[in-house]
């Protein structure tokens, strides 16, 4: 199927996006599903709270804070 040429920030999305796979699959792969899994999800909120912090979104950082307060109390129970 021929469509349009993508725009650079849908190719910069989907690299973007396979990144992410390959690490996951890195992760999971080196670690285990679960393991690998959580590592990978602490790496995503890490990079996300470094880029509220530089941007100073307050509301950003409350929220990746519950987020992961949400990951530790689901699997401490």
């Amino acid at each position: 199927m021929s469509g349009r040429p993508l725009l650079r920030s849908e190719i910069t999305a989907h690299r973007s996006h396979q990144h992410l796979v390959g690490q996951r699959d890195r992760l999971v792969r080196i670690h285990g599903e679960d393991l690998g899994a959580f590592y990978f999800l602490v790496m995503l909120i890490q990079t996300l709270g470094k880029k509220a912090l530089k941007k100073g979104d307050v509301q950003k950082l409350r929220a990746i804070a519950h987020d992961l307060n949400a990951v530790y109390a689901k699997h401490t129970q």
